[in-house]
């Protein structure tokens, strides 16, 4: 886990790989293509820097819900944090798997990093997410990065004593999706306090795939997982403002 309290977001963020042509919506396919690193623009922010995770001394600082789920892996000579096992549905309907920053409940908040999904692409139903505002089990906001639009795959989901529920603007179906391949993707999520304006970017930082605006939630730990499939995560970093002690922590179990 790296610390750098005094450091600020930076403007662009240099992205490798696969570049996206075109996204997908309403069942349209998404166009990929290998391509040279190119710079991607990334919103800027004043917030500060708070924690960073790269994954090649471990994953200090992060707390699963189930230890023996979450494991550092070597990939292709870089560590990543891979989630080997999805969780088991509980009372309410909610996702099942995930691993929060300890130590920063954030208000506003900037969250980037990058993921891909284990699950058979052709699986359309496959996810990986992320969570905010996370207080307990049955208590959090997650964003569904997911390989097709629906009223439950591809949403901003608030998780409030009760079933998940909805609540970006996107008409369902119509909402961008992009986990449609066994690649690597970079995401990142917003969420700003005085306006209670939700964000999420996927490989496209410039235009946000999901929106959304609720303050139910006012403060909570960070982190990723998934509904109900595998996958893996790296390069992870957060900018926020930390609401109430730094030291405050909500149990991630």
């Amino acid at each position: 886990m790296l610390i750098f309290p005094n450091r600020q977001f930076p403007g662009t963020l240099l992205l490798a790989g696969l570049v996206l042509l075109g996204g997908c919506a309403g069942g349209d396919e998404a166009e990929f293509q290998e391509a040279k690193p190119q710079e991607a623009e990334i919103q800027e922010t004043e917030l500060p820097f708070l924690a960073g995770f790269d994954f090649e001394e471990g994953s200090e600082g992060l707390v699963p819900k189930e230890e023996g789920s979450w494991r550092v892996e070597e990939e292709n000579g870089s560590m990543v944090y891979r989630l080997l096992s999805p969780g088991e549905f509980g009372e309410i309907r909610a996702p099942t798997a995930w691993s929060v920053l300890e130590g920063f409940p954030v208000g506003s908040f900037v969250f980037t990093g990058r993921l891909k999904c284990h699950t058979d692409p052709e699986v359309t139903a496959r996810d990986m997410l992320v969570l905010f505002h996370y207080q307990d089990p049955t208590h959090f906001y997650y964003v569904h990065f997911a390989a097709s639009s629906d009223g439950l795959h591809n949403i901003i989901g608030l998780v409030n004593g009760a079933d998940r529920i909805k609540i970006n603007r996107e008409t369902p179906g119509e909402s961008v999706y992009r986990l449609t391949d066994a690649g690597w993707h970079h995401f990142k999520v917003t969420f700003d306090s005085e306006t209670g304006e939700i964000q999420a970017f996927m490989d496209d930082m410039d235009t946000p795939i999901l929106t959304a605006i609720d303050t139910t939630l006012s403060t909570g730990l960070v982190g990723v997982g998934s509904f109900d499939d595998t996958g893996s995560f790296d390069d992870l970093e957060l900018w926020g403002s930390v609401e109430g002690h730094p030291g405050q922590d909500f149990p991630p179990r």
